[in-house]
């Protein structure tokens, strides 16, 4: 259905998606300040010295101490990017590059991690 809904008018599916991800935003936002207000001692207070379970400290890239805690603040602020994504792209004009992919950009780092590569390379 989504993907019909797309075909339509992607416009209306990236603002669609943007207010998803504003409310997702808003719910990790309560989940933070629960955390942070949580009574010493109780069940939610722990997560603030919780360690996250290790997928999510190699995906977050949250250490190896990071917490619980830490965890929501960066599934927040994913969020975030994909809300402000979302509400930029339903706004762009057809035909127009989105600024927030540069394609000369990308092929430019890659050719140089490629022969930075090359460069450390011991044969």
């Amino acid at each position: 259905m989504f993907l019909t809904a797309y075909l339509v008018s992607p416009k209306f599916c990236h603002r669609f998606v943007g207010y998803i991800e504003e409310e997702a935003c808003a719910t990790y936002t309560k989940i933070i300040k629960a955390i942070d207000t949580a009574p010493e001692g109780s069940e939610l207070a722990k997560w603030r010295h919780e360690i996250a379970p290790k997928i999510a400290l190699s995906y977050w890239k949250l250490g190896e101490n990071g917490t619980v805690l830490d965890l929501m603040k960066a599934v927040r602020a994913d969020e975030a990017e994909h809300r402000d994504v979302n509400h930029l792209v339903s706004g762009m004009k057809e035909g127009q590059l989105n600024p927030l992919y540069d394609p000369q950009a990308k092929l430019d780092q890659t050719l140089l991690k490629y022969v930075n590569d090359l460069m450390k390379r011991k044969d």
